[in-house]
């Protein structure tokens, strides 16, 4: 694990990398610091992960994006920014929304965009999960309808390509729908799932 990656108050991101097989995910959680059950989602995968001893590729997890945030029960960070409208995407600060999806002035100005850009730019992932809630479905963008698909099928979640309102500025935009690297944005349900459950789906479908 490493902490080189802080956030606007100086608490750790924590970034956990396992294996060092030839293709890499990136999973991540807490994005939004008040969708906090895709951080206990995370937090188990990371325990599962770390008890196994031979991987044949790399998972890089981050459970935690936006810890100012998770502090505060605020979907924000600290400064008041929408992580995920702060992205630099071609359509970002397009169509101004309410104040708590405001993803700021400039375009990747916090230090919580940047860590996962730096996470992105360094491990070169070829698939992106990030958790969320609590849409209760399976968005993806990019090439990786199949594995939104399986993991459709494992959660029972339906998988959608379009969740039905504008993003601008989002990851999954930036990454996904502007074709850098494929993501799945898994929306969890308000209730009725337990963390380690969801782990295991995600390890199973993953073929971790």
């Amino acid at each position: 694990m490493m902490d080189s990656y802080r956030s606007v108050q100086d608490r750790p991101i924590e970034v956990h990398v396992f294996g060092s097989g030839p293709k890499t995910v990136l999973v991540m959680a807490g994005v939004h610091g008040d969708e906090t059950s895709g951080v206990g989602v995370v937090r188990s995968l990371v325990s599962d992960v770390s008890g196994l001893s031979d991987l044949s590729d790399r998972i890089v997890i981050m459970p935690l994006v936006n810890p100012d945030g998770y502090e505060a029960g605020t979907r924000q960070n600290a400064n008041g920014i929408d992580i995920n409208r702060n992205f630099p995407t071609k359509d970002f600060g397009a169509r101004p929304r309410k104040k708590r999806f405001f993803g700021g002035k400039v375009a990747a100005s916090e230090p919580e965009t940047q860590a996962i850009m730096g996470v992105v730019k360094e491990y070169k992932p070829r698939l992106i999960i990030s958790l969320h809630a609590s849409l209760a479905c399976v968005n993806y963008n990019g090439a990786c309808v199949r594995m939104a698909r399986r993991i459709s099928r494992a959660t029972g979640l339906p998988a959608k390509g379009d969740i039905g309102y504008p993003c601008p500025g989002s990851m999954g935009t930036y990454y996904g729908g502007e074709g850098r690297v494929p993501m799945i944005t898994l929306e969890l349900p308000k209730d009725g799932f337990e963390p380690s459950d969801y782990a295991k789906v995600l390890l199973q479908v993953l073929g971790i």
